[in-house]
C-alpha cells in the first residue's frame, strides 16, 4: 500500500498530500518521450494560431490534453498498479480515468497560473474527484511548483472569475497564499478537485514538466448538462484493475 494513515489524514484535513518517489527516473524519462511528440506539436499549433489557444500560451505554458486516449503507452501508464492502489484507496473500488494532460511551463516565464479549483472549470457530481500531479522532472520553488490552500476543499465550489490567464477563485493579493509544494521527479502531489491551487512562475533556465492525471468515481455526471460523462475510461471495478480493451 502506497498510502498510509498519515496520507489519508492529510487528504481529509488539508485536501492534499505528497507521495514521494512513486516512480523511477527511468519511468519519467520514458513517459516524457511519449508525451513530448504531442506537446511539441501542440506548441507548434498554438504558435500558428497566434500564440494563444485556450489557457495555453506558446513559449510560456502548454496544456496538452487527452494524451492517454491518443497513445497506448501513456494509457498503460495510467493503469499502473501504483495508480490503481492510490486511486482505489482514496476514491473507492470503482474508478474511471476522467481527464489527463501534460503541463509544460517554459523557462523564464514571469506569470503565475492563478488560484483555482479543478471543479471550477467543469463542475461534476460526485465531487471531489482526485487530481494526481506527477512531476516528470523536479518541480521546485524556482521553476514553478504548485501551491495549495490547505482546507479549501471543505468550502465547496468557490466562485470563479475569468482572467486572461485562466479562471481564478482567490485573490493573489490576499494575505493567505497557501503552502508551496515542491515535488521531486517521480513523486506525486495528490489533491481533491475542490482544493484550491496555483503554480508559480518559472524563473529557471529549463522547462518544468508535469503530467496531470485525474480519476473519479464511476458514474460521473456533468452539473451543467445533468448527463453522465461518457468520455471516461474504466480503470478499476470492485478494486480490481480493468483490462485494457
Amino acid at each position: 500500500m502506497i498510502l498510509n494513515a498519515e496520507h489519508h489524514e492529510r487528504m481529509e484535513r488539508q485536501g492534499y498530500c505528497v507521495l514521494e518517489r512513486v516512480f523511477s527516473h527511468v519511468d519519467m524519462d520514458s513517459l516524457a518521450r511519449s508525451i513530448e511528440r504531442y506537446q511539441e506539436e501542440h506548441q507548434r499549433q498554438i504558435a500558428l494560431q497566434g500564440g494563444t489557444a485556450g489557457i495555453s500560451r506558446a513559449d510560456e505554458i502548454t496544456f496538452t490534453s487527452h494524451l492517454a486516449e491518443k497513445d497506448p503507452d501513456i494509457m498503460r501508464f495510467c493503469r499502473r498498479p501504483e495508480l490503481i492502489d492510490i486511486t482505489t484507496s482514496l476514491l473507492g473500488p470503482d474508478v474511471d480515468l476522467y481527464w489527463n494532460q501534460s503541463v509544460y511551463k517554459m523557462p523564464e516565464g514571469i506569470r503565475e497560473f492563478p488560484w483555482h479549483q479543478d471543479d471550477g472549470y467543469t463542475p461534476v457530481f460526485p465531487t471531489p474527484y482526485l487530481t494526481l500531479w506527477l512531476a516528470i522532472n523536479d518541480a521546485t520553488l524556482q521553476n514553478g511548483c504548485i501551491s495549495v490552500l490547505p482546507g479549501s476543499h471543505k468550502e465547496g465550489l468557490l466562485p470563479h472569475v475569468s482572467t486572461p490567464l485562466g479562471l481564478t477563485c482567490h485573490d493573489n493579493d490576499h494575505h493567505d497564499q497557501g503552502e508551496k509544494v515542491p515535488v521531486s521527479a517521480g513523486s506525486l502531489a495528490a489533491f481533491w478537485s475542490l482544493t484550491a491551487h496555483k503554480s508559480g512562475p518559472n524563473s529557471s533556465d529549463s522547462v518544468r514538466k508535469a503530467y496531470i492525471i485525474q480519476y473519479s468515481k464511476s458514474g460521473l455526471v456533468s452539473l451543467r448538462t445533468g448527463e453522465v460523462i461518457e468520455a471516461v475510461t474504466p480503470i478499476a471495478r470492485d478494486g480490481i484493475a480493468v483490462a485494457a480493451a
